[in-house]
């Protein structure tokens, strides 16, 4: 059996929701070890619902026999929970219900004068039930089946000394003495993917990052030496975010480039667009640079935050070089002089925009509201980025402009 309990936090708290799930995971296992509980947050579970991956450690081995697959899943579950940050670990081993495992013995089944279908019959009909009537409630007919109590079918004496019934001497045999009664655990859950069994150890993280925590994982298991035959794959959010990084890293270039082919549409030469396009590389430095000093890994958000930054960032340097363009046209300056005019009359709006950027997106830098925590890092990496643009369009971009404008 399995259930969801949602809680709902009260506004006026002083501890992060991390602080508070940790507090109540460490009482919950202290009282109640035996159970599976997973704390997680309801917009993340239902984002990694979407994604296919909603764990983010996940760890898949892939064998042939499913008990030394559990073995293995042991194992590793043993190593990885020693791993600081990991929490709410499961090894993939899931047991089956407890049941009771009648084997007859055919020899002795004969010498008792029964036959097997007639054992099974009886024993079925006892321990399972028959229907033997039916009764009507408004449209429906609702059977009524007879068996043996609960406290009977459940009770392993009492089943061993079931008595068989020998229709044609009347003779009555008890169960155990014709049949191997055990008390086993049903079949566990087979998980298949491409065809292959495998099982899947799981785990949440609190305290630590992806980042910390994976390289760890990777060092763990290939200092563990599976049966022949047996192979491991890392998936779950790290696995996903992988997939993600390779498509974002191909939508960074396409955006890169097609900037760059407005902006030479724009000033109408390749040597203003490159120069306004070269202070994106050096602020993406501010951005990585807040993410490191606020201890916020880099994930699919912050990358998502980078490739905003190309857009903003070639928005200062537009407003900078388009206007130094028309002093010089207009007022038949040098460049120089059109650079420093244009830098003490755009220096305004650069700033007025750039501020109203990052004071728009500092209530999700600290964290405020609800949901925000998932958009932080992006948030985190504009402001970065953004703060050293703003040096980066007013000094490096007409320094660079009138090196090569000179030399050319």
């Amino acid at each position: 059996s399995r259930g969801d309990i949602i809680v709902r936090l009260k506004k006026n708290r002083n501890r992060d929701v991390e602080a508070i799930m940790d507090d109540v995971r460490q009482k919950v296992e202290s009282s109640l070890p035996s159970l599976r509980i997973e704390f997680v947050q309801i917009l993340q579970d239902v984002l990694g619902d979407l994604e296919g991956n909603p764990e983010p450690v996940e760890i898949k081995i892939y064998g042939e026999d499913p008990n030394q697959l559990q073995q293995s899943g042991k194992t590793i579950a043993e190593k990885i929970k020693k791993i600081p940050g990991i929490v709410d670990l499961y090894n993939g081993v899931q047991q089956g219900n407890p049941e009771i495992l009648v084997e007859l013995d055919s020899a002795r089944v004969q010498l008792a004068g029964l036959d097997q279908e007639a054992v099974s019959k009886q024993v079925s009909s006892a321990l399972l039930g028959d229907v033997v009537t039916q009764f009507r409630q408004f449209d429906r007919l609702i059977g009524i089946r007879v068996r043996f109590s609960d406290a009977e079918r459940f009770n392993y004496d009492v089943v061993r000394q079931f008595p068989l019934l020998n229709e044609k001497t009347g003779a009555v045999t008890p169960l155990g003495s014709v049949a191997s009664i055990t008390e086993v655990n049903g079949q566990n859950e087979v998980l298949r993917e491409n065809q292959r069994q495998m099982i899947a150890i799981t785990a949440r993280i609190s305290g630590a990052t992806l980042g910390d925590v994976i390289p760890q994982v990777k060092k763990i298991m290939d200092q563990t030496a599976l049966p022949l035959g047996y192979t491991y794959e890392i998936g779950g959010q790290y696995q996903s975010q992988q997939h993600s990084f390779r498509q974002l890293l191909l939508v960074l270039f396409i955006a890169v480039m097609l900037v760059f082919v407005l902006l030479v549409f724009q000033f109408r030469e390749f040597l203003a667009a490159a120069v306004i396009l070269s202070a994106a590389p050096v602020s993406l430095i501010g951005a990585l640079l807040m993410l490191w000093i606020t201890g916020t890994e880099f994930n699919v958000s912050s990358f998502m935050g980078l490739i905003m930054l190309i857009g903003l960032i070639v928005k200062n340097g537009i407003i900078l070089i388009e206007y130094t363009f028309q002093l010089q046209q207009s007022e038949h300056l040098s460049l120089q002089e059109a650079l420093v005019h244009a830098g003490k009359i755009r220096l305004r709006p650069i700033l007025m925009t750039t501020l109203a950027t990052l004071f728009g997106l500092l209530p999700l830098a600290l964290g405020l509201g609800a949901g925000s925590e998932l958009q932080k890092p992006l948030a985190l990496a504009v402001i970065g980025g953004l703060s050293l643009s703003m040096l980066v369009t007013l000094v490096f971009v007409p320094v660079l402009l009138l090196k090569l404008e000179r030399k050319d």
